[in-house]
């Protein structure tokens, strides 16, 4: 085969890649797990349809718990307690800044109430990163993590190109995750990458 030939091959095979990787770029970020009863249910902070996620698997009896990873923030605490949550059943972390910092302070809390299984809630999009994050961080601490994914937002995996929103959202994950890493997280690569985007 010609220099010719192979060049056209490798290339046409790249952008069949490409092709394919933009076609399910948004359906590669989500990660949805069947839940499992576990010790507790662990809400990262966000948008309120974490919240929803969270208390709707509560309610369902999948654990006795909810913990709010840097819970203060977008009132999760009040909220959850006005949605009919006793206070009794709430953890707080407070401290989180970044997903890595989801992982590594509730870790800390997990040890701390004595707790061997957690289910991880966050927003659809998000659950890829999560996961990376939460593995490299509990590996090997014999803590079971399952993962379930709130659809309660306007991210649509399947059409992510189909408007500013949901580009936006799948463009910052996979920077996100490349930053990550490469050991990149906190606040000060957040805010780089706010004025970039």
């Amino acid at each position: 085969m010609s220099k010719k030939k192979i060049f056209f091959t490798v290339a046409a095979v790249l952008v069949c890649l490409v092709l394919v990787f933009l076609r399910y770029a948004g359906d590669l970020l989500v990660i949805n797990q069947k839940p499992v009863k576990s010790d507790v249910i662990i809400v990262l902070s966000g948008d309120q349809g974490r919240l929803k996620k969270g208390i709707e698997l509560y309610n369902k009896g999948y654990a006795p718990y909810l913990m709010f990873s840097n819970g203060l923030e977008n009132y999760f605490y009040k909220g959850a307690q006005e949605l009919g949550v006793p206070k009794s059943s709430i953890i707080m972390e407070d401290r989180a800044k970044s997903t890595t910092d989801n992982a590594l302070y509730t870790k800390k809390l997990m040890k701390k109430y004595g707790f061997h299984s957690a289910i991880v809630v966050s927003s659809n999009y998000h659950m890829r990163r999560v996961k990376e994050n939460f593995q490299d961080v509990y590996k090997n601490s014999g803590i079971r993590l399952t993962y379930c994914a709130s659809e309660y937002n306007n991210y649509n995996p399947n059409r992510w190109w189909s408007t500013t929103l949901n580009r936006s959202i799948t463009f910052t994950e996979y920077v996100k995750m490349v930053g990550n890493f490469f050991g990149y997280n906190g606040e000060v690569p957040k805010e780089t990458l706010r004025k970039l985007i």
